[in-house]
């Protein structure tokens, strides 16, 4: 887990998307695969006004059709919330 918490740190820090898809890859409580890759850009563009330093990828993910698929989380998400 200490490694995984590292490339969180670091991915937070320098904005770099392949440093937390690596941190999602170590956490032995996620799944892997696409699903994996669709929760994880989908919490980005669900939290983008917290993470600036991703504005480029999810400008990328948002260019590819790339949307919050819970109602909930897209609901609370269009509510600025």
């Amino acid at each position: 887990m200490k490694n995984m918490e590292l490339c969180v740190e670091e991915a937070a820090v320098t904005g770099d998307y392949g440093l937390l898809m690596q941190a999602f890859i170590l956490n032995p409580q996620t799944v892997s695969g696409q699903k994996m890759v669709n929760v994880l850009n989908e919490l980005l563009i669900a939290h983008e006004k917290y993470l600036p330093q991703f504005a480029d990828k999810i400008a990328e993910l948002k260019a590819a059709g790339v949307t919050i698929k819970d109602d909930v989380a897209r609901e609370l998400t269009e509510k600025g919330l």
